[in-house]
């Protein structure tokens, strides 16, 4: 059995919002969402072949479809994988206009996190006046659910990464942050990318902020995950700067297979379920074969780079929007280059000696104290 995969299922391509930087802006969005038949055998052969399966909910927007529509799906993963099985896990990402009562004591029952899209004050400018989702906020905190949020940052909120950063830091809710990403089956051009200067420049001031304050109640993301990364920990920096593929798969309602869920443009696509024995065949196709040549012959491209190790070569859909599968240096890779080597100094500072570790917050401070005294409760020579 191989070890473990992330799949990505979008039960409808429907949405209650015309986010501007949507992956699925100009695609037909009136289709039947998926059938139960259809998750029966996706489910079924993923227990064959894998020890442990995260599934990520997502869409579109996913709560469009009935309470019952999860109700059943989880029935079924409990069926191929077990009840209260500790082979599964589910991840529900919404824009939070429909979460309730009832989704939301649905979802802790179930142990089911929640993803809210929201840039908080600044979610106007992508969302529209529809699209805060503090009310779906506010009513999961009151229920004690499991959720953080997601940030999209476009060229117009480039500058305000450390506003929404002090907004949710309030609540005590952890928020991720990162660039849109102009692609997919209809989003618009890169005029919603922010520059990438712009960015690091103020994802580094949020970085700052948070790293410098001893009462912050949740993590920010991905700077967090770039400082366990830099202290030597075994944590993936974020989806955008791993070795993803093989171990990630996207499902749309009619059964056609992606390699990750921002990869849904005709060149990624992979096969339709209905047209493999095992999930794994999807990785044969040669579709795929396309993109991990292309992935390779980049990677080695950024082999030298002192950075290497902690990107992985970066996100192949961003190197096919930034130019070629084949070619690194873009976008991305400034962004990612220049945001971590700033929070790798700050960390190696710290645990050099050279600040005090009593004014860091306590995400930080626990994991530089865990580095600096080692699993065996000694500092290592």
């Amino acid at each position: 059995m191989k070890r473990s995969i992330s799949v990505v299922i979008k039960p409808t391509l429907a949405c209650n919002l015309s986010c501007r930087h949507c992956y699925h802006a100009g695609d037909d969005r009136s289709g039947a969402p998926v059938g139960m038949d259809r998750l029966d055998r996706l489910f079924g052969l993923l227990s064959e072949e894998y020890e442990s399966v995260w599934f990520i909910w997502h869409g579109g927007e996913p709560l469009l479809l009935p309470l019952r529509f999860y109700r059943d799906a989880i029935r079924l993963q409990e069926k191929w994988f077990g009840r209260d099985s500790h082979r599964v896990g589910n991840t529900i990402q919404t824009n939070g206009l429909l979460l309730d009562k009832r989704i939301a004591d649905f979802c802790r029952e179930k142990e089911i996190n929640i993803g809210v899209s929201s840039e908080g004050p600044l979610s106007r400018a992508l969302r529209g006046e529809e699209g805060g989702a503090e009310e779906g906020i506010a009513l999961l905190r009151k229920r004690s659910n499991r959720f953080s949020v997601g940030a999209a940052v476009s060229s117009e909120t480039a500058s305000g990464q450390p506003a929404i950063y002090r907004h949710f830091m309030e609540m005590g809710v952890a928020v991720s942050l990162s660039p849109v990403t102009p692609c997919g089956g209809g989003c618009p051009g890169p005029s919603l990318a922010p520059d990438p200067g712009e960015y690091i420049r103020s994802s580094i001031e949020a970085f700052d902020e948070w790293l410098w304050d001893p009462s912050a109640e949740a993590p920010l993301i991905p700077h967090y995950l770039y400082a366990l990364s830099a202290l030597g920990e075994p944590a993936e920096s974020d989806c955008a700067h791993s070795s993803c593929l093989t171990r990630w798969i996207c499902m749309y309602p009619n059964g056609d297979l992606y390699p990750c869920a921002k990869g849904g443009i005709p060149e990624f696509r992979l096969c339709n379920l209905d047209d493999i024995a095992r999930v794994s065949d999807a990785f044969s196709t040669e579709a795929f074969r396309r993109i991990l040549l292309g992935t390779v012959a980049r990677r080695e491209k950024c082999r030298p780079c002192p950075l290497y190790e902690s990107c992985g070569g970066g996100c192949s859909v961003d190197a096919h929007r930034e130019g070629r599968l084949e070619d690194c240096g873009g976008a991305s890779c400034r962004i990612f280059r220049e945001v971590f080597s700033h929070v790798k100094g700050e960390i190696d500072g710290i645990a050099g000696g050279g600040s005090d570790l009593s004014e860091c917050n306590r995400f930080v401070r626990d994991a530089v104290i865990g580095r600096l005294v080692g699993p065996g409760g000694e500092r290592p020579a």
